[in-house]
């Protein structure tokens, strides 16, 4: 029998790829939410907005999983592991032997020791519970905090613009989203502050006040900061609970070699908990594209050998109906090409080392992207000096050589 502990993105791709793949043996997935394996990135935004219907949150229909003799047990919590009798246990008490198991259980929001912060109406999205509570706040005219202003904090505050509340978007750090680096940092402040966004950068909260629920946020300066929601967007910590009670190697995320194996051969892990070797040490992501590909390579592993598990760092977010994509490992420390201009939505931002792209950030810039990957693949040496400075609104799509950028 195979389990698979966990019901997102990397849980639910591992379930498919094993049936793909052949495997004929008894299949279950075990989640602790109330649904079939779904999308997370959607809560912040369309389903937010009350755009999108929860079904289509799914990655299948109950159909295939029963069409794929998939056993899928949902609200159900996995207490323990033990590796020796490679045993489960289950919060009911009941015990099941597996022959491989797959740990994909996500992260989850990290909640500050904020005095205050467990009043109601002060708010943490990871579920569709949460996103259906915070939704409910979500009003014309209602003022709304968000703390953090990273990838969904960002994502969250422009939602709630868009709906037409008053929205405050508090930043510890000096600019949003820097994981995209400076330029896209800069123009991010531009679009959140031009839509009505307050935007306080260096800022932090010290308390949050109500009598019943949240009514007010005080900053370290002493500014009050009125508000009917706070929504909490400073980062998420992986699930590790269960592996660190079984003994698995256990360090910011469960240690995974290149074929996603733990210390104990027949579990693995996948997604937002596996901290996986790359180029100079170890690394974790917790993001869409990581998750997909890594759950089909776990998936491949338990039926037999693969090779190392290696991708290129891809990520992406939405903003106020532009796109921003990242390929590759951004470093805040080294200077970049800008090619574009950001006044007009669509530019590009890249980072060369050794004459070898190591990083492409474009907004509205889906060919740039496909450019860079196989940049990046080919391991071409790049002139920056042949790169168009003025551009490019569109980016050669001639096979790896002599790449250069050209206009239209």
């Amino acid at each position: 029998m195979f389990a698979i502990v966990g019901g997102g993105l990397a849980g639910g791709r591992a379930v498919e790829r094993l049936r793909e793949l052949g495997f004929d043996g008894r299949l279950l997935l075990f989640t602790d939410e109330p649904r079939l394996p779904h999308e997370r990135p959607p809560l912040s935004k369309q389903y937010l907005r009350g755009r999108l219907a929860e079904s289509r949150l799914l990655l299948r229909p109950a159909a295939f999983y029963a069409e794929n003799a998939v056993e899928v047990r949902t609200s159900t919590r996995v207490v323990g592991l033990s590796p020796g009798d490679r045993a489960l246990t289950l919060a009911d008490g009941e015990r099941l032997r597996y022959d491989r198991l797959l740990l994909a259980l996500g992260s989850e929001p990290i909640r500050p020791a904020i005095p205050g912060a467990d009043l109601p109406g002060v708010e943490t999205l990871r579920t569709v519970e949460d996103a259906d509570r915070i939704r409910q706040r979500l009003r014309p005219g209602a003022a709304v905090l968000v703390l953090g202003a990273g990838f969904l904090g960002s994502e969250v505050a422009a939602t709630a613009r868009e709906v037409g509340c008053r929205v405050h978007l508090v930043e510890a750090g000096q600019a949003p989203l820097v994981a995209f680096g400076p330029e896209v940092a800069e123009w991010a402040a531009n679009q959140h502050r031009e839509r009505g966004v307050e935007l306080r950068t260096g800022a932090t909260v010290t308390r949050f006040e109500g009598t019943g629920e949240v009514e007010a946020a005080v900053l370290a300066d002493g500014a009050t900061i009125r508000c009917q929601l706070v929504v909490l967007a400073v980062g998420a910590r992986p699930r590790v609970q269960l592996a660190q009670g079984a003994g698995l190697r256990v360090s910011d995320g469960v240690l995974v070699d290149g074929a996603c194996r733990t210390s104990v051969a027949e579990i693995l892990a996948a997604g937002d908990i596996a901290r996986f070797p790359s180029p100079g040490g170890t690394t974790r992501s917790e993001h869409w594209d990581n998750a997909q590909l890594q759950g089909r390579h776990a998936a491949e592993s338990m039926v037999g050998p693969v090779g190392d598990f290696s991708t290129l760092p891809y990520v992406w977010t939405e903003l106020y109906g532009s796109t921003l994509q990242q390929l590759g490992t951004w470093a805040p420390a080294r200077p970049s090409l800008m090619r574009g201009d950001p006044a007009s939505g669509r530019f590009t931002a890249l980072q060369l080392y050794g004459g070898h792209l190591r990083a492409c950030v474009a907004v509205n810039q889906y060919p740039a992207i496909k450019w860079a990957r196989r940049v990046m693949e080919s391991a071409t040496v790049l002139d920056p000096d042949s790169l168009d400075k003025d551009g490019p609104r569109v980016w050669s799509e001639q096979a790896p050589g002599p790449l250069t950028l050209r206009l239209d």
